[in-house]
């Protein structure tokens, strides 16, 4: 039988959602379900000021009011306390309907509003999984963003894909350091460089960049060219400027340090609006108050905002400037949006048309665990999580059919966590919504020792606040390693040991050969993992990983807490 992975990505999209309708007796009705939705919403909203949405920074209309999010992923309802998504947005934080009806406050209170996305929208949640992007393309009809930029993950489908979602959207897709060449299908888009609102009786000129770290993120879509971000901007603001531009927002999704070291490097950007890193600003973060303040070489101020991740915050970014473009005061926050925040109805009955079709997998339950360990996408980033380890064990129980020793798994293909309680088919698709293939390759040692010296590179300190490591760490099976944060990069790695044939562990030697099940991305050199691209390629089949864990629950049921110190960090 074909796995349930493989039907996801071989069938229609509309086919899809009705061949699910009849094999599931029982679902409620769509327009039941969509019509109490917004009855429930609409009795909700009454009474309630359109203040209580999106409060504005300061007492007095700002300039310009920029209300943002990032990396929002398909959470398309939001998301519960412990950081999963939800299938209904009622009690849940976050969501597009929250998201909506904050902007649409705040226009309707008057304010100069400028709203935009910062990109990938793709990935991270079952509602992906199952519908893909046409999903998203359908809601956001509904979304009253201004602009948006190209997320890493929105390449994940490919080109092809790509074009068709791009083709969709209501609003401009802005990447002025994104080309494509003519045999690419993206070369027949409306990608632009930049474009121009009047806002507030002034012209507003906003700039896109793309990830340009693409062609290593992602590695299934040819025929891209990324050109150099800085002398696209200085070009995009020549440009601007001789139309009479003189406020200028630069939209990006490459991450809070690159967002920094482009307003110390950029004259003419007054705002960088960024994703990517999945960075909280504000009180309690350890990357830096809302917003960031730096300063252009012509020593004016430039200020840089991101607004976490998963549709939990929305950043309201209030600003002033004098008559000559030129800042003087600003304000604002990334605000959660909590549960009792107004919901925009239309949004809500759409998220909730799509939500019938996922109960198919959230129904089967394959299995139970009662781990209780660190997990979820951003836990799984910085130490050994729960999750990956149950993904590394699985890989490598397959492997040893054909001779692998190892097994490694690349921590940002973890989406969520795995909670305790019965495990459903839909949990480990939510967990693992990438339908990465997993193959087997050859490595010697002294690559398995670069690669693992990649992972934990991270980002420098000085400037993120974050711990070492980031979003390329590698968490493996039938492999340990120590790393020491305080070397430098490229040294940090201090002792790797291999597991043998009686269970022990034997130092990693650097002429040997060593056999490594990992997912096909990495074996391509996704993520900066060039070295892994050279691996010898061992026959054996390519399963799907959401499938693979699937087989290994079953087997394993009720699941043992996993083997831990394969990863240890000494400060």
């Amino acid at each position: 039988m074909a796995s349930w992975s493989f039907f996801l990505r071989r069938v229609w999209f509309c086919g899809f959602v009705t061949t699910l309708a009849v094999l599931v007796s029982g679902l409620p009705c769509w327009a039941q379900e969509q019509q109490g939705a917004e009855q429930q919403v609409i009795q909700e909203n009454q009474g309630r000021t359109a203040e209580s949405s999106a409060q504005s920074a300061v007492q007095e209309k700002a300039d310009l009011l920029i209300l943002h999010v990032n990396d929002t992923h398909a959470y398309v309802a939001g998301q519960d306390e412990s950081g999963n998504y939800c299938v209904h947005d009622a009690e849940c934080r976050g969501g597009l309907a929250r998201i909506a009806a904050a902007i649409k406050a705040a226009r309707a209170r008057g304010e100069n509003v400028l709203a935009l996305d910062a990109g990938d929208v793709f990935q991270g949640t079952l509602f992906f999984s199952v519908h893909r992007w046409p999903m998203l393309a359908d809601l956001e009809q509904l979304m009253p963003f201004d602009a948006a930029t190209l997320g890493n993950h929105e390449f994940d489908e490919g080109c092809a894909e790509l074009e068709g979602y791009l083709a969709e959207l209501p609003f401009p897709v802005l990447a002025a350091n994104v080309s494509a060449q003519e045999d690419s299908p993206l070369a027949r888009t409306n990608l632009r460089p930049y474009m121009i609102r009047t806002i507030g009786g002034h012209k507003v000129g906003v700039i896109g960049l793309g990830n340009d770290g693409l062609s290593i993120l992602t590695s299934n879509c040819p025929g891209l060219r990324f050109t150099d971000r800085e002398k696209e901007v200085k070009r995009a603001v020549k440009m601007l400027e001789a139309r009479g531009v003189k406020r200028i927002v630069l939209l990006t999704h490459l991450g809070l340090p690159e967002d920094r070291k482009l307003a110390r490097s950029l004259d003419g950007v007054d705002v960088i609006v960024g994703g990517h890193t999945h960075s909280y600003l504000g009180e309690g973060s350890e990357e830096g108050p809302y917003p960031v303040v730096e300063r252009s070489p012509n020593g004016n101020p430039v200020l840089v905002v991101t607004a976490g991740c998963a549709t939990r915050y929305l950043g309201e970014l209030a600003l002033k400037f004098n008559e000559q473009g030129v800042l003087v005061s600003w304000s604002g926050a990334a605000r959660e949006l909590s549960a009792d925040q107004p919901r925009d109805p239309a949004v809500t009955t759409r998220v909730a048309s799509y939500a019938g079709a996922l109960e198919v997998f959230r129904k089967k339950i394959v299995g139970h665990h009662e781990v209780r360990m660190n997990d979820g996408l951003n836990n799984c980033r910085k130490a050994e999580c729960f999750s990956a380890l149950l993904l590394a064990d699985a890989m490598l129980e397959y492997g040893k059919d054909y001779s692998a020793r190892i097994a490694l798994v690349n921590s940002g293909s973890v989406r969520a966590s795995l909670g305790p309680g019965d495990i459903s088919q839909g949990d480990i698709l939510n967990v693992f919504p990438f339908a990465n293939s997993l193959v087997i390759r050859e490595y010697s040692g002294e690559e398995l020792l670069a690669a693992l010296e990649h992972g934990v590179a991270g980002y420098d300190a000085e400037e993120t606040g974050t711990k070492i490591g980031g979003p390329r760490m590698l968490q493996p099976a039938g492999l340990r390693y120590e790393v020491d944060e305080g070397k430098p990069k490229g040294s940090r790695v201090v002792r790797v040991e291999v597991q043998d044939n009686r269970g022990g562990f034997v130092p990693l030697q650097a002429v040997e050969k060593y056999r490594v099940v990992l997912a096909d991305y990495l074996a391509r050199g996704g993520d900066g993992y060039t070295m892994l691209a050279r691996g010898k390629r061992v026959e054996a089949p390519d399963p799907i990983d959401s499938d693979l864990v699937t087989e290994y629950v079953k087997r394993h049921n009720p699941l043992p807490a996993p083997r831990t110190g394969r990863l240890k960090v000494v400060r």
